[in-house]
């Protein structure tokens, strides 16, 4: 029986809750739509692999990730006020026009961009959260393992998964 082991292609479907089992649902990855990645490349949160490492296919699995080994802590020094006449040119929003959610890319030199989030818009300056979308969040990931195989040459020396005819297609295991 195949199990999840280092330099694998592992494909994964799941269910991505906020906080435990019961939380909130932050994103489905399911059969037709699963997630496909290189074990042990060191792409994914290294607590979620090891919670994968040596499950066998078609077994299911259920478990919590903390936040300090998801996402991380909220740093409070990661929300910065930014005037308006500091803001990044947008094709999004050409007038300014911020509300409390919009995400937007910020150029902090070269070859630094990081991702903000609007969390309050002020007069003249929006607070601006550089925290990762997932920080202080505890993750419940429940799902079941779909199919493991060895990578492609192409993969095994690029260390990550690679569509072998450039499209997403469908899992090879099935519920019945």
């Amino acid at each position: 029986m195949k199990a999840i082991e280092p330099n694998k292609i592992v494909e994964l479907k799941y269910t991505l809750r906020e906080g435990g089992e019961s939380g909130n649902v932050m994103e489905i990855m399911d059969e037709h739509w699963p997630i496909k990645f290189y074990f042990g490349a060191g792409k994914m949160l290294a607590a979620f692999e090891s919670n994968l490492l040596g499950r066998a296919e078609g077994s299911a699995f259920s478990f919590t990730l903390k936040a300090d080994e998801a996402y991380g802590l909220l740093d409070p020094q990661l929300i910065k006020e930014v005037p308006y006449n500091e803001m990044p040119e947008s094709e999004r929003f050409p007038n300014r026009n911020f509300e409390a959610g919009d995400r937007l890319v910020f150029n902090l030199g070269q070859k630094d961009e990081r991702l903000g989030t609007v969390s309050e818009v002020l007069n003249n300056s929006v607070l601006i959260d550089f925290n990762h979308a997932l920080a202080g969040k505890d993750l419940h990931f429940s799902g079941q393992v779909l199919y493991i195989r060895d990578p492609r040459e192409e993969e095994l020396v690029a260390k990550r998964y690679i569509e072998p005819n450039g499209i997403r297609s469908d899992s090879r295991l099935r519920d019945e």
